[in-house]
């Protein structure tokens, strides 16, 4: 009877351990789909964030170049008169030093901290690293072009004060063609290349695209579709505290109490 008994218990045990590892199992599925479906969303970002950053590089370039020039132009020696100019051309030199400064900080602190939040934040960082840096990056760009009229401004006004009349018109009027080239050549560039706002894509899933997205993935069950929808949109959003992950480690206590009993059965039999 004690034979029957320990096998019994040991049948019982068997099945409830590999109901738990059927269990344990099924939860490793998910939380491994969960993880291959956040690592091809952040696969997908990551090329918008490369993108900013080297865009922001290249403009703080730039930027560092031309603010050389107008600190150059402070210390250009002018004449005494007139006053009026003089104080112009000050003025716009300064503010083209300013905003390229401007311009040139702002660049170097997206390409330092915009990665970094994406790299080292939890989970939802990545979509929130992008979506900031795109309404800094375009601050930075036009703190930029500001900065180039102020240059544009600080040499319209040396010219005046360096040169006669005669020559003075003359450098004027090739500033100004070379501002009207600039003006001309930068809007042919983005009208050629610039992408309609109502065609715009991005790689996040905004409104419909994230159930769109599970019906091209080839899902067809409806529930699958919401399903995949409802994680796309998860992996999407920046979680306003941690939580904390269910430990799957440790038995269950009906196993360890079975455990027990068939231990103490085992030594009674032997």
């Amino acid at each position: 009877s004690v034979s029957v008994a320990t096998r019994q218990g040991r049948a019982a045990t068997d099945r409830v351990i590999l109901r738990w590892v059927a269990a344990k199992m099924l939860y490793a599925d998910k939380r491994a789909l969960e993880t291959n479906l956040k690592v091809d969303l952040l696969s997908i970002r990551e090329k918008e964030l490369n993108f900013y950053v080297s865009n922001s590089l290249s403009i703080g370039t730039q930027a560092a170049m031309l603010s050389g020039f107008a600190f150059a132009g402070l210390m250009q020696p002018l004449p005494p008169e007139p006053e009026v100019l003089r104080v112009l051309f000050l003025v716009s030199t300064v503010c083209a030093l300013g905003l390229q400064l401007v311009t040139v900080v702002t660049t170097t602190l997206l390409a330092m901290l915009s990665p970094g939040l994406a790299l080292r934040g939890p989970d939802g960082a990545m979509h929130t690293a992008v979506d900031g840096m795109v309404d800094e990056y375009r601050l930075a760009f036009y703190t930029f072009l500001l900065g180039m009229l102020a240059v544009h401004g600080a040499a319209l006004f040396y010219v005046w004060l360096a040169f006669p009349g005669v020559r003075a018109a003359i450098l004027s009027c090739c500033l100004a063609l070379s501002l009207a080239a600039m003006y001309r050549y930068s809007r042919r560039l983005m009208l050629t290349f610039a992408v309609p706002k109502e065609y715009l894509e991005s790689g996040k899933f905004v409104g419909a695209e994230a159930a769109a997205a599970g019906l091209n993935s080839g899902v067809t069950n409806p529930g699958e579709v919401m399903t995949l929808a409802a994680l796309i949109t998860q992996e999407q959003q920046l979680p306003s505290c941690a939580h904390e992950q269910p430990a799957i480690g440790a038995l269950p206590d009906s196993i360890q109490s079975s455990q027990g009993r068939l231990q103490q059965a085992t030594h009674s039999f032997l």
